[in-house]
């Protein structure tokens, strides 16, 4: 395309109110006007020159992983189908998601490279939902919930422990119903069935309240729903789970053939995970130390995988980082150890490694009253004898 109808298209979207960003032919950003600063938090200068899916990391509103090298966008162009606007979930630059509505205008022209292939238009969606209108459901930390339009669930009611264990507990039957007499067994099991009747009764009203403040008629509850003596989630309205995209996108991560995506795919994973599962509901039955465990471990293994996958890019620094992270969590996690100490070493600083493995020694002394394994000693002694 002749520079001067580039010029031409640039002094246009240096006007616009929507965010106006170029993307060349590699998916490298050669253009970002200011309102695209605006939204994103990031300057012309930071990212002009890098690729696209390493800007936004965009996921759909259903969690799963959109940015990457030939996304979908990239496809449809290349096989010149008609590319209809759509909402993606960015993250900024202070690392909040943002929900943009893109429209996308190819301006290639049949030109070779490296001409800009096309312009991507968008503005923020003003109800700020992420989830499609969904009811968008945190189990891993604590307990918080999220309306369709991008209010938090909180107040009084809310903060009493019985109200979130049973949002909890309802959540993660994946809307299958519950019997009430197993709900009075579950959380009032110290009281008589008239007295846990009466709890069970007062904990649903103010989780509907809590979930719908305006609700005239709590019987008229959107989301908990109340049939032949069963409690349920209402099926009819869509709810949103950490803990099952949590899983299903670390699913996608290891089992993708594209290294990038992969990686987009753990980072995701990984934002989900702000904590223990139910960290505030570890004292009630709803609580599930085997779950916990599972959980956790999944995302420790995670963490190891995606530092593996730095280290493969050269994001050393990244990887390492992880691994400490993943320490904090866990500190006698030897694997994450042995990954520490090898890269350590791999930049010739075997102080470091032999202190890696010297906390580790002290660690599983004070912890377990046990010693590191044989491939942890070995690691250890080369890093003592080089």
């Amino acid at each position: 395309m002749p520079l001067t109808i580039m010029d031409e298209y640039l002094h246009i979207f240096g006007r616009t109110g929507d965010s106006a960003v170029v993307i060349d032919s590699q998916q490298k950003v050669v253009y970002w006007n200011a309102a695209a600063e605006k939204v994103m938090g990031y300057t012309a200068r930071e990212v002009v020159g890098h690729s696209c899916w390493q800007v936004f990391r965009g996921r759909t509103e259903s969690g799963e992983p959109y940015c990457r090298p030939n996304c979908p966008v990239i496809e449809k162009i290349k096989s010149g189908g008609t590319i209809r606007h759509f909402n993606l979930v960015v993250q900024s630059n202070l690392g909040e998601d943002v929900v943009i509505d893109i429209s996308t205008l190819n301006i290639s022209q049949g030109q070779a490279h490296p001409h800009p292939i096309l312009v991507q238009l968008s503005h923020e969606v003003e109800t700020g939902q992420l989830g499609n209108g969904k009811l968008k459901i945190h189990l891993l930390g604590t307990t918080a919930v999220t309306r369709p339009e991008g209010t938090k669930v909180e107040g009084s009611l809310w903060n009493r422990v019985k109200v979130r264990a049973l949002l909890a507990h309802l959540a993660l039957q994946h809307e299958r119903p519950v019997s009430r007499d197993y709900l009075l067994e579950l959380l009032w099991p110290e009281l008589d069935y008239n007295a846990a009747l009466r709890n069970l009764n007062t904990t649903v009203y103010n989780l509907r309240k809590s979930l719908e403040p305006n609700l005239n008629r709590v019987a008229q509850s959107n989301y908990i729903m109340y049939e032949g003596n069963n409690y349920l989630l209402n099926g009819h309205v869509e709810h949103w789970l950490d803990v099952d995209v949590f899983q299903e996108t670390i699913r996608h991560a290891r089992h993708t053939t594209s290294q990038q995506t992969a990686i987009n795919s753990y980072e995701e994973a990984l934002k989900l995970y702000r904590g223990d599962y139910l960290a505030d509901l570890q004292t009630t039955a709803v609580w599930s130390a085997a779950e916990h465990i599972r959980l956790q471990e999944l995302c420790l293994a995670s963490m190891e995988e995606l530092g593996s996958l730095y280290e493969a890019v050269g994001e050393d620094t990244k990887a390492k980082d992880l691994y400490l992270k993943a320490l904090s969590i866990d500190c006698v996690r030897e694997t994450t150890v042995q990954k520490l100490m090898k890269l350590a070493m791999r930049h010739g600083d075997y102080g470091t490694a032999q202190a890696h493995c010297n906390r580790l020694v002290d660690s599983l002394e004070k912890e377990l009253n046990t010693i590191p394994s044989p491939v942890t000693r070995a690691l250890c002694q080369q890093a003592q004898c080089t």
